[in-house]
């Protein structure tokens, strides 16, 4: 006799909860941690359970496939970031696909939500979307590398010690002489961007410099941004004699302002960058930058998910990985 219909019973039997916790969670009621509410729907997805008189359950079985929601496939940040999750997906036995990228309308998550695949991972994505809480509380397992913002979010982000890289980035420029240093920041709506913008501003007030507001520029974290900063700062009476750019785009796009204006790197400038991709080594001259650990911080998020999915225990819901000074031939010695 073929089996029928999956019952709750058998849904909170299989996730280890009572049966009005399973109809709570049918329900969307709130009064269901954010935990047992990822393991009810889980069982709920892989049981294909359709409720009385109902068309909307997922028609396939889970799949081995992660989506992965990129916003650019071009950026050189986003493909050491790729590279560790795909390393990592394929030790875990999962595959790995390409979402489609974000448009300005937003993603919507009833499709990942109806889709047959066990997980996403979001790269440099608003942790704290609508669209991302959604997917949270809808059960679907999901992972966002660098967040753009955090806020109250419970989903699990993977990112690097940004505070700590800025002031790691400042005390090297200030321990060769450099006290005009200037800061390229990145969006003001990014919570990376001021974290660099703290750790550079804290490194200041130690070493007692007087933080010159004049000298901080913030714009999008791109070559052609970076340009733009530059002749902000580059083309002032009282240019700075080091600039801190709050990614390697925006320095690189620094120094081909600096060349334009026959200003040498590092005798008349230093530069450093943030991110280490690999560009960084490329670039003339090979520019000193803070290394955020890309590979490791996709292979996290892909370990981080695969977790999740086979619904073990998740200790942290935010991971920060330490970040290190990688210094290169774009910052000298300033004679006062």
């Amino acid at each position: 006799m073929p089996k029928g219909r999956t019952t709750l019973a058998e849904i909170a039997d299989a996730a280890g909860v009572s049966v009005p916790t399973v109809s709570k969670v049918l329900n969307d009621r709130a009064d269901v941690s954010p935990e047992t509410r990822r393991r009810v729907q889980k069982h709920l997805r892989d049981s294909k359970y359709r409720p009385a008189g109902s068309s909307s359950a997922r028609p396939r079985e889970l799949t081995r496939a992660i989506e992965v929601v990129v916003p650019e496939l071009q950026s050189p940040y986003i493909i050491a970031v790729l590279e560790g999750i795909t390393s990592s997906a394929a030790a875990e036995g999962f595959e790995v696909v390409i979402g489609g990228i974000p448009t300005s309308s937003g993603l919507n998550p009833q499709a990942l939500l109806q889709s047959d695949h066990a997980g996403a991972i979001f790269i440099t994505a608003d942790a704290s979307s609508s669209a991302v809480k959604a997917l949270d509380e809808g059960g679907f397992p999901v992972v966002v590398v660098d967040p753009r913002r955090v806020a109250d979010t419970k989903c699990i982000s993977i990112g690097a010690t940004n505070f700590t890289g800025g002031i790691t980035a400042v005390e090297h420029l200030l321990s060769l002489g450099h006290r005009r240093i200037a800061h390229a920041g990145g969006p003001h709506s990014v919570d990376c961007s001021h974290a660099r913008l703290a750790g550079y501003s804290s490194a200041l007030r130690q070493a007692g410099i007087e933080l010159d507001e004049s000298l901080i520029t913030h714009s999008a974290f791109s070559y052609d941004a970076g340009r733009q900063a530059a002749r902000d700062l580059l083309d002032r009476s009282d240019r700075p004699t080091a600039i801190f750019a709050a990614n390697d785009e925006i320095a690189l796009g620094i120094m081909e302002e600096a060349r334009r204006r026959s200003i040498r790197i590092p005798q008349d400038l230093s530069v450093v960058g943030f991110d280490d991709t690999f560009l960084a080594s490329r670039s003339a001259p090979p520019l000193t930058t803070v290394a955020q650990p890309l590979l490791e911080m996709g292979r996290v998020a892909t370990r981080s998910l695969a977790q999740m999915i086979t619904n073990d225990v998740v200790i942290t819901h935010h991971i920060e990985l330490a970040t290190r000074l990688v210094v290169r031939d774009s910052t000298a010695p300033h004679d006062c």
